[in-house]
């Protein structure tokens, strides 16, 4: 036995390493020799003195030979193997619960493992990937930090490339799309604006034309792969004319093959981007496109080289940009540099040119995935502790007969491996099922993800498991591995840490805190759905159809749908109020000269009364009144209060300038949620300038479908070289909340897992639970306990646990949905005690069947039965 002042770490050392048949010796000669020392020298020096004789000792006449090899390894892993399989057949309802709760836990984990390893493939395949950088930026208006932008000034990539040598520039532009007239056929063309540099920098093949010279000529244009089979099939188009709208005659100049699915450039065409100047000049697109101010539309891809420290293009952008702006205490903008294959997944900019996905639903998901494996961990776990007194016995034995603790631990995490990678099978099997589900309930993944399974996705998801297996079984491993023979040997009464009461109760109340969480959360979302459906926005919504003006004459448009039997009031707006959208005016105040921005719409004086909007003071527009000048406006109370204009009375003819224009206010309306329930009601301004993008049709007809005929007949009339875009107001109104029922798809797909797998290990623990108390049931039987008491006695554990469960739970998610989630809205629902109430008489409900069906069953036994075999 070790004396107590020998230090440990020597002391284990030498066991380690010291042959059996010299271990006695040696160990009383190093013990004598400390305890001699310890008298003359003192306790630290002898201390030393023991470390440096052991030390010593580590030579070949006194090292043990370790127990190793490929031939050792093979038959100890063989034999944990044989093992374990055998003890999943031994222990089949156990087994079954483990393998499928982790196999549907597991498969959560492998969508995600299967979309990270999907959106890291983006932009992969470009040649020069890690020299390739995109310009973002990010502008300060009068001393306010706007969000920052994928895109950036049209004159910065020359002036760069002058100015820093060694780099090359690449620029695009987005914004491309439109009817496309090609072969006699009309088509819908969407695609980018690019220089003649853009192959040497993207790896993107060309089927046919020159790489160099096909985007150098204005009016030239790359058609893909895919569009030239819909349209010129199996001629040649090179050579061709192409018509698209708003930009006239192009010349095709070459094919392009399609994009791939991983590329954050996506296009059908691709138009010389020196097309844009000629443009510009005949007024069909903003003259100020190419200004440093306008930080929209076009994008600079900068390609430095490997041997080249991109400091040097930093420092330029930091220090020599901001110098190009005029007036940089009103308006400037900053720049940085981001790697083209972090754009997708990456940070959360505006103006994306292409496919955009953000860290942050990446990080829920993975979490959540987590939340849901660690659920099913529990379970392997739980039910592992709760036979520990079965296998208590098998390890005393095993362990009387000269098993180490290192084998125990591999004995038992290998069998976890095993039950792992068993339940990857069916993992992957559930994968395959749900996939498609999947990708549809995530926002735009259909353009991002194919969740394809391929060699290398394999090989994660074996990866996968087995450190899935290793952290389900480190627990009953080390658990077992420290167990003395003798403790595993005693009888059950004599193991209360063997049977690890209070650890399998927190796993149990772990597993249904997640439950509630995730069931409140669908019942919340629901609920957040429907207010945003119903919600009064101010406005009516019912029976419009907002029809895409598209260029055309709104008079014309007008007088021919009036003359349908069907519209009963036809109407013009600049936008769609109530699905996220708003235009910036900057006012001035003729008071006092204050220049401010304030959010506004372009309306006809039909428009009040078509969306019912409510005046409170003053009057409509005048027909005709704003044709030749500007001079009037509408304003909403919010104005009224923010200009500190008195009532709404006394705002009527205040006068303030609009783009250079003096505007009185000739009536103030009532509050309408013009932008969506997200968004405070700021100042807002009507204005009537006959600049309009939607025609809204008041529809006084139940026959849709015959409706929307009608329609389409005068749209066709009206303009036969445009399809026509028209849809319903309550529907674009319930399209743009599609996101809560995606949100609302997610948690219920997730909150059933966690259910699925917190009821299936509940299940377990009741069956198990009854099996060892069987005895006890026929004592209390015979002595005369009645079956309705008994059903109480075994469930009220369970029920204990899931109460707690609740009890942590419900504030959990209360707290997260009031303060964090709802509180995005500035509209919102109120968490009820009908919410509450109703997920908890759920969980309940579950969580009885699940208890009272293996409860009444115990209780129903005849204890004859059960006190014979005892």
């Amino acid at each position: 036995m070790k004396h107590p002042d020998i230090p440990s770490f020597a002391y284990k050392l030498f066991k380690w390493f010291c042959k059996d048949h010299l271990y006695e010796e040696l160990e009383g000669d190093l013990e004598e020799s400390f305890l001699a020392n310890k008298e003359k020298y003192g306790l630290k020096k002898a201390r030393r003195i023991y470390t440096r004789e052991v030390l010593k000792m580590i030579r070949p006449t006194v090292l043990n030979k370790p127990k190793s090899g490929p031939g050792y390894q093979a038959a100890l892993i063989s034999s944990y193997v044989t093992i374990s399989l055998r003890n999943l057949r031994r222990q089949k309802l156990f087994s079954f619960i483990n393998i499928f709760s982790l196999s549907v836990a597991m498969s959560s984990g492998l969508l995600v493992i299967g979309m990270i390893s999907d959106l890291l493939k983006f932009d992969e395949f470009h040649e020069h990937k890690h020299e390739i950088y995109r310009v973002i930026s990010s502008a300060t208006y009068q001393s306010r930090q706007l969000e920052t932008q994928a895109s950036s000034p049209l004159g910065l990539g020359p002036e760069i490339k002058q100015q820093v040598p060694n780099i090359q520039v690449a620029q695009l532009g987005r914004r491309l799309q439109g009817t496309a007239t090609a072969n006699d056929k009309k088509i819908f063309v969407k695609g980018i604006y690019a220089d003649e540099h853009f192959f040497d920098f993207f790896t993107f093949d060309l089927i046919k034309g020159s790489k160099q010279n096909g985007l150098k000529d204005p009016f030239s244009v790359l058609l893909s792969e895919s569009f030239v089979n819909k349209t010129f099939e199996d001629s040649n188009p090179v050579g061709e004319t192409i018509d698209i709208e708003g930009l006239g005659t192009l010349k095709v100049t070459g094919i392009v093959a399609d994009p791939p699915q991983f590329s954050h450039l996506q296009f059908e065409a691709i138009v010389s981007l020196s097309t844009t100047s000629i443009l510009a000049r005949q007024g069909i697109i903003d003259k100020s496109h190419d200004q440093w101010e306008n930080l929209d539309r076009y994008y600079n891809y900068i390609y430095i080289p490997e041997n080249q420290e991109k400091t040097s293009v930093i420092a330029w952008l930091n220090n020599n940009a901001p110098t190009y702006y005029k007036d940089p205490d009103n308006f400037k903008a900053s720049f940085e540099l981001q790697r083209i294959n972090e754009i997708v997944p990456g940070p959360n900019i505006s103006d994306s040119i292409g496919p955009k996905m953000i860290y942050l639903p990446i990080i829920i998901l993975s979490v959540i995935a987590a939340a849901i494996l660690l659920s099913a961990i529990f379970n392997y776990t739980n039910l592992s502790m709760a036979r520990s007194l079965r296998r208590a016995r098998e390890v005393g034995v095993r362990k009387l007969n000269g098993a180490s603790r290192a084998s125990i631990f591999g004995q038992f995490t290998v069998e976890a491996i095993i039950l792992s990678l068993l339940s990857l099978g069916l993992g992957i099997l559930l994968f395959r099922v749900l996939r498609n589900g999947f990708i549809e309930i995530l926002p735009r993944a259909e353009e991002m993800v194919s969740l394809e399974l391929t060699p290398q996705l394999i090989g994660w998801f074996v990866l996968f498991a087995i450190a899935t297996g290793l952290i389900a079984g480190l627990s009953p491993s080390i658990f077992f591995s420290r167990l003395s023979s003798l403790r595993a040997l005693r009888s059950g009464k004599m193991l209360k840490a063997l049977s690890g009461i209070s650890f399998r109760k927190s796993l149990i109340v772990a597993q249904f805190t997640l439950s509630i969480i995730f069931v409140m959360a669908v019942v919340i979302t629901h609920k957040q759905y429907s207010y945003s459906l119903n919600n009064d926005m101010g406005f009516n919504k019912d029976n419009i159809l907002n029809l895409r003006v598209q260029g055309n004459d709104p008079q014309i448009l007008k007088s021919e749908l009036m003359k349908l039997p069907e519209v009963s009031n036809v109407s013009f707006s600049s936008y769609i109020p109530g699905v996220g959208n708003w235009n910036n005016l900057q006012l001035v105040d003729a008071r006092n000269q204050d220049s401010v921005w304030v959010h506004h719409i372009k309306v006809d004086d039909a428009f009040l009364e078509n969306m019912q909007i409510e005046l409170v003071a003053g009057r409509n527009f005048v027909p005709g009144e704003n044709d030749v000048r500007e001079s009037t406006i509408l304003v909403n109370e919010t104005f009224v209060k923010n200009f500190g204009l008195g009532s709404p009375s006394e705002a009527l003819g205040t006068v303030f300038n609009v783009e250079g224009e003096s505007v009185e206010i000739v009536g103030v309306i009532k509050d309408i949620i013009y932008a969506n329930l997200e968004e405070h009601i700021n100042s807002f301004v009507i204005r009537n300038t006959g600049e309009y993008q939607y025609a809204n049709l008041k529809i006084a007809s139940s026959d849709i479908l015959g409706t929307l005929g009608s329609v389409e007949q005068v749209w066709d009339e009206v303009d036969a070289n445009h399809r026509m875009d028209a849809a319903f107001m309550d529907q674009q109104i319930e399209d743009y909340y599609e996101f809560l029922v995606d949100f609302m798809k997610i948690f219920g797909f997730i909150g059933f897992l966690a259910v699925s797998i917190s009821t299936l290990g509940l299940l377990g623990m009741a069956i198990y639970s009854t099996q060892t108390r069987m005895k006890e049931i026929g004592i209390r039987k015979t002595f005369g306990a009645s079956e309705g008491k008994l059903i109480y006695l075994l469930s009220r554990g369970f029920f204990k646990m899931v109460l707690w469960a609740i009890l942590i739970g419900t504030p959990i998610c209360y707290l997260l949905f009031d303060k964090v989630i709802l509180a995005q809205n500035v509209y919102r629902t109120q968490i009820t005690i009908v919410e509450i109430g109703g997920s908890i008489i759920v969980l309940l409900l579950l969580c009885m069947v699940t208890i009272i069906t293996q409860t009444w069953r115990a209780a129903r036994t005849n204890p004859a039965t059960v006190l014979r075999d005892e």
